[in-house]
């Protein structure tokens, strides 16, 4: 009851999967897998997860002198050279004062990865008892506690709290919230499974399906630090199916056009991990780990998220373009490397003359916000340098049909709507207070509104306003205008928001305009406010004691505190 592994299945598994194997290496390919000797659970589980996805080495003579020989644990290419088995209450005696008897353990080669804890669906909370029971079973339930058998978590891909009716997916550091269900029958239609399937048989299907977990273990898990900790993450299931088609498309895709397109996933949804599984599935592709991936994010925490997670996930350089010459030198190698850059170094006017880079079909590039307006002219540039590159662009903004951004990288490949997020639980639902402004400018009145705000100025002056502005900018921030809408905003702001303890974000058409709502607030004597706009060099004074960070910088770090700090 000490044995987490099937052992004499694990020996058969590696001789079958490594035939070049002698009898001592074998054993020295065991004693690396059985005794792992790690100070904390997650770092044992992380270190095998290393094992199993990178391989390890052994030395050993082929013919050509002793050389490090590369042992896999599982044939991640040839399903049907690996062993599957189903253990019901598979028993284990840990730290406790007695053993732990799970529900269902699945094996792959000897290996226990998915512990399943099963619940009668009519008792109280079924989902909340058989989570809890896994983090007895694995002793995360408290700190310090010795009531499980951690030993067989060392291996653990996933943990799935199951009650017939509802089926949870997790990982050995997921909070109970952390715990989802898999709504989605990808690949499968849901006649394919019977019309209406159930959880519990949507998640066997379409997560523990030998390939589909394998797939997982491979290409979809990744060891994340968040807030000082390290957590291991595994797909949702949009993700998941988001990744897939993304693969599908350049695959099978006609024409540059045809092999790119779309992901509108909600905000909140996980766009940024979504863009590291792909690069994990790329990578581990016989096909497609011959591409360049190029990636291109406009805000440094994402650039930063996704060079750090690639290069821990894929032990693999990544190349920052800090600038368009840069960028330009990268995009000319022919190598199948992976280039992030920051949108905003690529506004310089030698992009403008970008020319014919690299006429590779094996360029694929990846765009983060693909629904901001200024990825357009970047985008037509891009097109210029790599003809044959196809883009896929990430969104948590819907993207009309007729949009350039449609036009600019194909259809879209995949959606997860905020209807569907919300019903996830994995954000929370907006709620709204419709007010019709007194102000509202409409094609109807905004040649009558532009006389009322500007009465005071003569006929010249008024078209002036209109040369610099525009009738309707004009008119939208016309400081009586705004002035109006701000008395609005705090008298609801102190009636209906503050007295709850919360702050409120004000989002105006342009930064001129937000400078103007900042400066009427300041005259009615609101509660504080910042403005939070981009700056330019070419900026006029107007703009300058907004834009300056170093005299922004603590106004702007009180307002991401909690109102009472």
């Amino acid at each position: 009851e000490r044995d987490v592994i099937l052992y004499k299945i694990l020996k058969e598994s590696l001789k079958r999967i490594n035939p070049w194997m002698t009898d001592a290496n074998l054993d020295i390919a065991l004693r690396t897998v059985t005794n792992i000797q790690k100070a904390t659970l997650l770092e044992a589980n992380e270190h095998f997860w290393d094992l199993l996805v990178n391989h390890f080495s052994i030395e050993e003579d082929l013919g050509q002198g002793r050389k490090g020989q590369t042992v896999k644990l599982i044939d991640f290419d040839n399903l049907e050279n690996n062993v599957f088995h189903v253990v019901d209450e598979f028993t284990v005696r840990g730290d406790g004062p007695k053993p732990i008897r799970t529900d269902l353990v699945l094996f792959i080669n000897g290996i226990p990865l998915v512990v399943i804890e099963c619940k009668s669906p009519y008792i109280s909370d079924p989902i909340e008892e058989a989570i809890d029971q896994l983090k007895r079973y694995s002793n995360t339930r408290e700190r310090d506690a010795h009531e499980g058998a951690e030993k067989l978590f060392h291996y653990n891909a996933l943990v799935v709290a199951d009650c017939r009716d509802q089926c949870f997916v997790g990982t050995i550091t997921s909070s109970a919230k952390h715990f989802l269900p898999w709504k989605d029958t990808y690949p499968y239609t849901a006649e394919e499974l019977g019309g209406s399937p159930h959880p519990q048989k949507i998640v066997n299907h379409c997560v523990l399906r030998p390939e589909a977990l394998l797939d997982i273990i491979r290409n979809f898990t990744v060891f994340e630090p968040e807030d000082g900790k390290v957590i291991k993450k595994t797909p949702r299931y949009q993700q998941f199916r988001a990744v897939q088609k993304c693969v599908d498309r350049v695959l099978y895709g006609e024409d540059r056009l045809g092999k790119g397109g779309v992901v509108w996933h909600t905000q909140g949804s996980g766009k940024s991990l979504t863009m590291v599984f792909l690069t994990q599935k790329f990578r581990n592709h016989p096909e497609l780990q011959k591409y360049k991936l190029v990636f291109i994010t406009d805000r440094t925490s994402l650039d930063d998220q996704l060079a750090g997670t690639m290069e821990r996930c894929q032990d693999e350089t990544i190349y920052r373009a800090g600038s368009v010459s840069e960028l330009k030198e990268l995009l000319q190698k022919d190598s199948s490397d992976i280039v992030t850059g920051m949108l905003q170094k690529f506004q310089e006017r030698e992009l403008e003359q970008m020319p014919v880079l690299n006429e590779s079909e094996k360029i694929l590039i990846l765009v983060d916000e693909a629904h901001r307006g200024h990825f357009k002219s970047l985008a037509s540039n891009i097109r210029t340098a790599l003809p044959n590159a196809p883009i896929i662009g990430f969104t948590g903004t819907p993207l009309m049909k007729n949009e350039k951004q449609t036009k600019v990288m194909g259809t879209y490949i995949d959606t997860y709507t905020i209807e569907e997020a919300v019903a996830d639980g994995a954000t929370v639902q907006i709620m709204y207070e419709g007010r019709e402004s007194k102000t509202k400018v409409t094609g109807d009145n905004l040649e009558s509104l532009f006389e009322v705000y500007f009465a005071d100025k003569s006929p010249e002056e008024r078209d002036e306003i209109v040369k610099r502005y525009g009738r309707e900018q004009a008119v939208l921030e016309a400081p009586n205008r705004i002035k109006e809408i701000c008395k609005d905003l705090v008298e609801h702001y102190k009636t209906k928001i503050m007295p709850d303890g919360f702050k409120a974000q004000i989002v105006v058409g342009s930064r001129r305009a937000a400078i103007l709502y900042h400066q009427a607030l300041q005259e009615l004597a609101a509660p504080e406010s910042a403005v939070i706009i981009s700056g330019s060099h070419n900026d006029s004074s107007f703009y300058t004691p907004y834009t300056d960070q170093s005299e922004q910088g603590d106004l702007i770090s009180r307002f991401k505190k909690p109102m009472d700090q």
